[in-house]
């Protein structure tokens, strides 16, 4: 499955039904590759307001020729997203299909059900690291619509990291759980902090 050649309603009407997947994992990551695409839109309208803006390029470090780096990266997160989107829902489908019932044990399918969602949080927060210097940068017009990209991969991180901590809970051995467990907790708190700085970027810009 690509949930990337989907149309939105498809993958929308996807969700809304009673088929297993695609589910959370799913979602979140295409929830969190679009807020990487809006933090692309706002780079688009930054390049120009870098080299005018020395002030804010004093501050932030970031020069013109930093951006166009920064939406190379947003894009490969972008795409990184949309294939994690594929294989949370074939993590999902695959652990279903081998463990049908709640008797989950730490099988591989049931870590891979967990690894996914951590993937996709880590993905998602690489994305809000990149959100302050375009919100710092970018042009006023669309600092609305970098910090909406920053809210959403924000979302899909606590999203992610919640169904990671509620897998490895169910589904894993107590080593692989805290593994997976400490992991998330420190991403959530990257992403929390990167969200700050947007936040405090887009109040600066007023």
């Amino acid at each position: 499955m690509t949930y990337a050649a989907d149309s939105i309603d498809d993958f929308l009407s996807a969700v809304a039904s009673g088929a297993a997947v695609p589910a959370g994992g799913t979602t979140a990551a295409i929830v969190g590759a679009t807020g990487a695409a809006l933090c692309e839109m706002a780079h688009l309208h930054s390049s120009d307001a870098a080299d005018a803006d020395t002030d804010t390029a004093a501050e932030t470090g970031t020069t013109g020729a930093d951006l166009p780096s920064i939406r190379d990266d947003l894009r490969w997160y972008r795409g990184r997203l949309l294939t994690l989107a594929d294989a949370d829902a074939d993590a999902v489908a695959t652990l279903l299909a081998t463990q049908p019932t709640d008797d989950v044990s730490a099988t591989p399918e049931a870590k891979r059900a967990t690894g996914v969602p951590l993937a996709i949080a880590e993905a998602c927060s690489a994305v809000l690291d990149h959100a302050p210097v375009v919100t710092e940068a970018g042009s006023p017009v669309v600092v609305p619509d970098a910090v909406t990209g920053a809210f959403l991969a924000r979302a899909a991180v606590r999203a992610a990291v919640f169904t990671v901590r509620h897998n490895a809970d169910r589904s894993a051995t107590p080593a692989f759980a805290d593994q997976m467990v400490r992991r998330a907790a420190a991403v959530e708190r990257d992403a929390e902090r990167a969200c700050e700085r947007v936040i405090a970027a887009a109040d600066a810009r007023h």
